[in-house]
């Protein structure tokens, strides 16, 4: 087996040199200087396993997950400590046993899912079907209902529930929070929360559409993962596009794919006008092709009686063309939300007994069924 060694001058990085060179069953493929040096190996092939320090300077969970991404084993030499765990990396070697890499094809501990807190993800067509604000109506519904809920604003074209909730601040959440996960710092991303109401917790989203570059994909697992820790549900409202990148490198809407990988339950908001009805269809197509297995929960947003058109008859269109009934359909409550989007508050604190915020009670009640029985929720002990 091809190994390479990255330790930056730890106390151990000569006798693991001297023991992989005279093991039959390793070979030491480079001794990489620096975190740039050993990803540029990584890519060639030529190494099938890295010994690191996880001390070596720029090492960080992105770059643990980028080899990963290469089919390189990443371990470290020493004791499984916290900061070994926060990086990502698995598995521990001693001096004496590194030919352990070569001789036993070893398996890392999956994550124990069922102690985490279910994942709603709040999707939809672009042309502002209201994404933002049927996440929050969701996550201020659960909230309501004694679930301890952290709502997320993951849309990489730039943040709103900081702005609709009248949170004035200097620094993204999210962007706080993927850098303290992607430096090993993982028990931090909580403080990055900022408290709207007793059960509510907001995870603020990007001020500018050109900060998505600093959401990287492996940090933001571990924030995810880390929020599922810590709370009963996470909500997440996520951008528009989901398609790949063509080449290897990062994508503005690798975000938006990732979560919509990892949620337990799919939001699909689209308008009920004839552009909104032709954009919610296709995207649930999208959807299909790129996760098969899930299960949207389609929400008809800002219905209104000027259309012309029942809620049956917009039900009938998206059920025949896209295979798919809508749950709900919200109405245009315009003085309600006007009053929620001025005062700061979400719809269900500015205006209690607008018809929005009652059909928001339907939607919730059934992703809670989806999910678990809302009673189970809200004794949770996450």
């Amino acid at each position: 087996m091809d190994v390479v060694i990255a330790a930056g001058g730890a106390a151990w990085e000569e006798p693991a040199i001297r023991e992989v060179e005279a093991s039959t069953a390793l070979r030491l493929a480079r001794r990489c200087v620096d975190v740039a040096d050993l990803l540029a190996i990584a890519h060639t092939g030529r190494a099938a396993a890295a010994i690191v320090s996880v001390d070596l300077a720029g090492l960080d969970v992105d770059t643990v997950a980028r080899l990963r991404g290469d089919g390189i084993e990443v371990v470290t030499i020493g004791p499984a400590t916290e900061r070994v765990a926060a990086l990502g990396i698995a598995r521990t070697l001693r001096l004496g046993d590194l030919d352990e890499l070569a001789r036993e094809q070893w398996t890392p501990p999956a994550p124990d899912a069922a102690r985490r807190a279910p994942l709603v993800a709040v999707w939809g067509p672009g042309g502002a079907p209201g994404r933002s604000t049927v996440a929050l109506g969701l996550a201020s519904s659960a909230a309501a209902r004694g679930v301890d809920t952290v709502l997320v604003d993951a849309d990489t074209h730039g943040g709103a529930l900081g702005q609709m909730l009248s949170v004035l601040d200097d620094v993204s959440g999210l962007v706080a929070a993927c850098r303290a996960a992607n430096n090993g710092r993982a028990s931090e991303v909580a403080d990055h929360l900022l408290r709207i109401d007793p059960s509510l917790r907001l995870l603020t989203g990007l001020p500018r559409a050109d900060m998505w570059s600093q959401v990287r994909t492996a940090a933001m697992q571990v924030v995810l993962d880390e929020l599922r820790d810590r709370s009963q549900l996470v909500v997440v409202d996520v951008g528009a596009p989901i398609e790949t990148a063509p080449g290897p490198g990062p994508s503005r809407h690798q975000t938006t794919r990732q979560v919509l990988e990892s949620a337990d339950v799919v939001v699909v908001v689209g308008r009920p006008d004839p552009v909104g009805l032709s954009r919610l269809v296709r995207s649930v197509h999208e959807l299909a092709e790129a996760l098969p297995d899930v299960r949207p929960v389609v929400v008809v947003n800002q219905m209104r009686s000027t259309l012309g058109w029942h809620e049956r008859e917009v039900r009938a269109t998206v059920l025949r063309l896209a295979g798919v009934e809508p749950v709900v359909h919200l109405p245009h409550d315009q003085s309600g939300l006007d009053l929620a989007a001025v005062s700061g508050r979400s719809p269900r604190e500015a205006a209690p007994s607008s018809p929005f915020v009652a059909r928001v009670e339907v939607l919730t009640s059934h992703v809670l069924d989806r999910l678990v029985s809302p009673d189970a929720l809200a004794g949770s002990t996450h």
